[in-house]
């Protein structure tokens, strides 16, 4: 019997947990950009005005962390064709040593490792750089409660 209601009481947290996690709003991050990861050190993807990409990491409280041998590489799959992304660290992030291919509306998908020698997590960020009208953020990295939904830049190419 005790059995039964742990078990019960295991699966109702669970769930409860994944429906806080599922209507949890994006973090901001910090710089404005979009922040990759769910749990600490955060990683913000944030896109320079020439284009650039800068990944920061932070602690919980969103504070910037030093870097501590983490390694981030990617690849733009834009409608031109992939360009890939290598980072090297530059005044306490990783910055690509190339800027983003010109134009909207394309996947970046970023591999992030703790350490050179780390299984990477794969990250994916719809890039478009649009200006949300709520909250002021590129869309890419939008915190509005609609934010991952369809936006009136996507009506506009139907």
């Amino acid at each position: 019997m005790k059995t039964n209601l742990r078990q019960l009481l295991l699966v109702s947290f669970t769930l409860a947990a994944c429906a806080v996690a599922f209507a949890a709003k994006p973090l901001a991050g910090p710089k404005g950009g979009k922040i990759l990861t769910t749990d600490a050190p955060h990683a913000e993807f944030f896109v320079e005005k020439n284009r650039t990409v800068t990944i920061t990491f932070y602690d919980t409280s969103l504070k910037p962390i030093p870097l501590t041998g983490q390694v981030v590489t990617g690849v733009a799959e834009a409608k031109t064709g992939k360009v890939g992304l290598e980072f090297s660290a530059k005044g306490g992030a990783l910055v690509s040593n190339f800027p983003l291919p010109k134009g909207d509306d394309y996947t970046v998908v970023l591999q992030v490792r703790e350490t050179a020698s780390a299984r990477p997590k794969v990250y994916r960020v719809q890039f478009h750089d649009e200006v949300c009208d709520e909250c002021k953020r590129a869309e890419y990295a939008c915190v509005c409660d609609d934010a991952g939904k369809e936006h009136e830049h996507d009506k506009k190419k139907e």
